[in-house]
């Protein structure tokens, strides 16, 4: 069971309300013809980077009443492996590698020089490069986050991107072995017929409930979690019946769910 806090659904709407956004990575590289093909950062996307934020800021955040906000969930374990399944322009993965890499230089510059007080030495700490995985069935996608990672200075060597279908190539290899799983899902109820295909319709079209392409992803996700530590963020609405995932989820496959941020955007819940 991958142990993350319990929080209702109440608790999550004023979780999202109380953080401060979290800041979008660098885009100004894309233009308004990219958006033709790849999916341009929208509500879903500031609440996933939110939920992001929020699990592994650097520090506590307070809220306007100088009240400190925090998720009441121990820190996520050290980050050697992320996946994002259906990387868009890949914001998700850039954000998380950029705020890991912000964590490891706070932790050396902590770490470098000992107090004046203390004349032993400080303790020297394995440094983590993690290596994040981004795949998309979109090869539009694919080649957007490859520039998105580089404006955004992410080491081409810590970014792998495979075109693919959910993260279907990857079990063998990686199973049991992801720290972070993202997935924002095509979750828009749509007929069935319109589920697949390469291009940007990919990455709205829902199926049915907006079920069909999140009930194949979470068996995979499951299976690639790390059994202790590992956790995964999975953007919701409420078309999609979220309780009945979370009964699927915690009864069937063993693992627990928490819903975390919770926002309305126009017309609809997004969790």
């Amino acid at each position: 069971v991958h142990p993350i806090c319990l929080f209702s659904m109440q608790n999550a709407e004023r979780l999202a309300k109380e953080h401060p956004p979290a800041p979008l990575p660098y885009l100004d590289h894309l233009t308004l013809s990219d958006y033709d093909t790849v999916y341009e950062p929208s509500d879903d996307t500031y609440l996933l980077l939110d939920a992001l934020s929020i699990d592994f800021s650097l520090t506590n955040s307070k809220n306007d009443n100088n009240i400190n906000i925090t998720t009441q969930s121990p820190p996520p374990l050290p980050v050697h492996t992320t996946l994002e399944i259906g990387c868009g322009t890949g914001v998700a993965t850039i954000f998380l590698a950029k705020t890991l890499r912000e964590q490891q230089q706070q932790r050396e510059r902590t770490t470098s020089t000992p107090p004046p007080q203390d004349p032993k030495p400080a303790t020297k700490k394995t440094n983590v490069n993690p290596l994040h995985y981004v795949t998309d069935i979109n090869p539009n996608a694919i080649r957007t986050t490859l520039r998105t990672a580089e404006a955004n200075h992410l080491p081409r060597h810590a970014l792998e991107a495979v075109r693919c279908d959910l993260a279907s190539p990857l079990l063998p290899r990686l199973s049991r072995a992801i720290d972070v799983v993202i997935f924002n899902p095509p979750y828009v109820p749509t007929p069935d017929d319109e589920v697949g295909g390469c291009g940007i319709g990919a990455s709205w079209a829902g199926g049915t409930d907006g079920r069909v392409v999140i009930d194949r992803a979470l068996p995979q996700i499951v299976s690639l979690l790390r059994p202790k530590g590992g956790r995964a963020y999975v953007v919701t609405v409420d078309d999609n019946r979220p309780r009945e995932i979370v009964r699927w989820l915690e009864e069937d496959m063993g693992v627990s769910v928490v819903p975390f941020v919770r926002r309305r955007a126009r017309n609809e819940f997004l969790t």
